[in-house]
């Protein structure tokens, strides 16, 4: 990973909101190649992720550990579904299955990242307050990455990246173009179904799946 991103994370990692609330998770941070095809953008991560946990030495990106995510991307045709069907529950789940997914992000040009990096013992979306203060390090990485085009997962990622209110099941009726509202780079941007959870798996792998296809075939 480019060492400016490094050094943006190293920034992260010195949150003040995790410092007052005594949170002892470890931020998570983007990881993909730079000058990706597709980045894809979520809220915040939960403890669920394995690289939450403060011992824990290797890379932090989100969802390590959710085969369930990866799942939906394959689906959708991002990434492999060998590759991703054949991932363990988070209990059996090792190095070599996050070597796995990250070959898979660099090989397929996917760059992925949460707005904010701070990671919660819930499942709650963050105060606004720490969105706003994180906001300039999502600038920062999209503006690194340079992505072709950027997929929203949740219409919070979208309304915050486009300043745009939506409500996912009227947009896809009659689906229109939106940018990005944070880097100046004017990036299309994607809005998907949340892929787990209190979101809509199966909704979300067909948008990818058809977005995928669109953009293979201009």
């Amino acid at each position: 990973m480019g060492s400016k991103l490094e050094q943006i994370y190293k920034t992260v990692d010195k949150c003040i909101f995790c410092s007052k609330q005594k949170n002892y998770l470890q931020h998570i941070h983007g990881f993909g190649p730079l000058k990706s095809q597709w980045m894809l953008v979520l809220v915040n991560p939960t403890h669920k992720n394995l690289s939450s946990h403060p011992d824990y030495l290797g890379p932090r990106f989100p969802f390590i550990g959710v085969r369930q995510f990866w799942k939906v991307l394959a689906d959708g045709g991002l990434i492999s579904k060998k590759v991703a069907y054949d991932l363990p529950l988070r209990a059996q789940w090792t190095n070599k299955d996050t070597e796995a997914i990250q070959n898979e992000l660099l090989k397929n040009k996917i760059f992925i990242t949460n707005i904010v990096k701070c990671c919660y013992p819930h499942g709650n979306y963050p105060e606004k307050e720490v969105i706003k203060s994180q906001l300039g390090v999502l600038k920062k990485e999209i503006n690194l990455i340079k992505p072709k085009q950027i997929i929203a997962f949740s219409t919070l990622v979208h309304k915050t990246l486009t300043r745009e209110t939506i409500k996912l099941s009227e947009y896809w009726k009659s689906p229109k173009e939106s940018f990005e509202k944070l880097s100046g780079l004017n990036i299309p941007v994607i809005p998907v179904y949340f892929p787990i959870g209190r979101g809509n798996p199966k909704k979300a792998a067909q948008v990818l799946r058809k977005r995928y296809n669109k953009f293979h075939a201009n």
